[in-house]
């Protein structure tokens, strides 16, 4: 009976022997094991050279076309998820003084002209968009380093055991940088706030100047910057989304006739609305919505006028300016020594003394 491989039929010949192959490459290794008689030599360097090579290739190829994959269905899907909310943002301040008029976001006639709510989401869904494919590329490369390390034959048990073992400890570690960086994530698409935006947070009231997924950076009116993790952030209030209100509580003493103190306010309050630049401001007729409280100090009425985002505080100056003049000029007095300037969820209150004219108190910048 001849040995194993001479004169027998080619692929009858035993396995090659331990070592020989790569495990994962076993294929080209016994292709040439086969066919060189059982030649260890020839079928080992097959392996390294050929065998090997081609399946390290072939991983990588791999783990680019799944990378590609995953950027394009991440990017798609956190664009379908933004635009399912359809907008109905004015795009000029005409449509915003007529609420009934705004032009929907599918409108062919707009379809290209770009709004600042498109802007934004634009914006948003990139910048989500690359957090998140960043992370799916990297859990994708990190087992592609380990199906290389496999190829090459290492022990890859001891070397999975590890990584695990120090993802928990980072994770354990990290827990507050991982809670900001989804909230980042979610304060994204939720659109909460952008940069430009003027927001209160908590004793933090100002400008938004930087916006990452971490952190918050804000620049008070005095200058200073307010720097915010995200996870820290319970409730945001956003002072610049579509449209303002100037909203002042001026008190007058017992006996003023209130009617012509609710025309004197209308007034002066139609005045500064028709004069530049709040003309192409101000989104409405201004509002008297009536008596606000009954105090020791008098009746307290309450006067709104909407205006675009972030303009109410110059609007509101403006406002006591006129306010004050034509209360002098027709000898109504302001009781009180404290007027109340409301700007989103803060009531400034402006003190003056017994000795000031009436109205004449001016709110904070």
């Amino acid at each position: 009976m001849l040995p194993p491989g001479i004169g027998s039929p080619v692929g009858f010949l035993a396995a090659p022997p331990a070592g020989v192959c790569g495990p994962e490459t076993r294929h080209v290794c016994t292709w040439v094991y086969d066919h060189t008689g059982g030649n260890t030599f020839l079928a080992s360097t097959a392996d390294w050279l050929i065998g090997r090579p081609l399946a390290i290739v072939g991983v990588l190829l791999l783990g680019w076309v799944l990378r590609w994959l995953s950027r394009r269905i991440v990017g798609r899907s956190v664009s379908t998820l933004l635009s399912r909310a359809p907008l109905s943002i004015p795009v000029t301040t005409e449509e915003l003084r007529s609420p009934e008029s705004v032009v929907p976001a599918d409108d062919p006639s707009v379809a290209d002209v770009p709004t600042r709510e498109e802007a934004r989401r634009t914006t948003r869904a990139h910048a989500v968009a690359t957090a998140v494919s960043s992370t799916v590329s990297t859990l994708i490369w990190v087992v592609i380093v380990i199906a290389v390390l496999a190829i090459l034959g290492l022990d890859i048990e001891p070397i999975v055991a590890g990584a695990g073992l120090a993802g928990i400890a980072v994770a354990f570690g990290a827990q507050s940088l991982i809670k900001d960086i989804l909230s980042g994530i979610f304060i994204l698409l939720e659109d909460h706030f952008g940069i430009g935006d003027e927001l209160q947070l908590g004793d933090a009231t100002g400008v938004v100047e930087q916006l990452s997924l971490r952190r918050t950076v804000l620049r008070d009116i005095d200058g200073t910057v307010w720097h915010i993790r995200n996870g820290e952030i319970d409730k945001v209030g956003n002072l610049s989304q579509v449209w303002s209100g100037a909203l002042i509580d001026i008190s007058v003493s017992y006996g003023t006739d209130l009617t012509v103190a609710r025309a004197l306010l209308l007034d002066a309050a139609q005045t500064v609305s028709d004069t530049h630049p709040f003309a192409d401001e101000v989104l409405g007729p201004p509002e008297v919505l009536g008596v606000e409280s009954l105090d020791a100090d008098g009746i307290t009425l309450r006067l709104l006028v909407k205006t675009l985002a972030g303009r109410q505080f110059s609007l509101q100056r403006s406002l006591l300016e006129e306010i004050n003049d034509s209360f002098q000029s027709h000898s109504v007095q302001i009781s009180s020594h404290r007027v109340q300037v409301h700007s989103g969820q803060v009531r400034r209150t402006v003190s003056r003394s017994p000795s000031t004219p009436p109205g004449a108190s001016r709110p904070p910048p």
